[in-house]
């Protein structure tokens, strides 16, 4: 991998910096749960855009649950953490892996990384597309930070600034800070999951016996346009992670 990186990252349209903004509001308590967001005239006089920006941005902040919009009510704080909820097409399957609500991020090393073809391939990323990688293990907070299984994390690198803040916020999904911070919907998430064995250094990191069986959970976090923003590369001992899969009928026949 070369260890280059130029591009800047490009500034956020306006809608979704009032989004983050109104967002964190929400979230540190300063628009709490139950209250009344001010009007739309009232919120573009405050913050200087104009109303269509405005609604632009509540209309992403219902998106994501944290508002609710009623008709001679006004606009209702519903949540200052709402639960991301992705559906499937009909026919096909959902991966869903089950983790404990504890596994947190214990970051070792970040570096800004360009795709070999290698990487690329195992991955299923563009070859040469550059990210900021970090690399880790996922731990269980009630148990003294235990290692439960071993992460590279990308993002893409117009996201870089993103760093502190994914640092700071251990507990927070990486893509729920990007769509805070930055106002993109994640629209999509893909799963793909390989057999491996676990030795030499993995094994002793994750405090697991050489030539474990384990699980590599590669995800894709894309937004509406299909976009990769964000790529998680984990590796669990196999008695540490379920994973289970639903179907649905797409048709029932009487």
């Amino acid at each position: 991998m070369r260890n280059e990186l130029k591009d800047k990252p490009a500034a956020a349209p306006r809608y979704a910096e009032l989004a983050s903004t109104l967002v964190r509001d929400i979230q540190e308590g300063r628009r709490v749960v139950g209250s009344l967001l001010p009007t739309e005239p009232e919120l573009a006089g405050q913050h200087g855009v104009s109303r269509h920006t405005v609604r632009a941005a509540l209309a992403l902040l219902q998106d994501w649950g944290y508002i609710s919009r009623k008709k001679a009510v006004g606009t209702i704080v519903a949540s200052a953490n709402p639960d991301a909820a992705y559906t499937q097409s009909f026919g096909t399957a959902e991966d869903l892996v089950r983790v404990a609500a504890t596994e947190v991020r214990s970051i070792g090393s970040a570096r800004r990384v360009t795709l070999d073809r290698a990487d690329a391939r195992l991955l299923e990323a563009p070859m040469g597309s550059e990210w900021l990688r970090f690399s880790g293990t996922r731990v269980d907070a009630r148990k003294g930070n235990t290692p439960v299984a071993h992460a590279e994390i990308y993002i893409d690198a117009a996201l870089a600034h993103l760093e502190q803040a994914i640092r700071d916020s251990p507990q927070v999904l990486i893509s729920a800070l990007i769509e805070r911070e930055c106002g993109i919907a994640i629209a999509e998430i893909r799963q793909v999951i390989h057999g491996v064995l676990i030795d030499g250094d993995l094994a002793q990191e994750l405090g697991t016996e050489a030539r474990t069986a384990g699980l590599r959970l590669i995800r894709h976090y894309k937004d509406a346009q299909g976009k990769i923003l964000e790529i998680t590369d984990t590796i669990y001992p196999a008695d540490r992670v379920t994973v289970a899969f639903q179907l649905r009928r797409s048709r029932v026949q009487p």
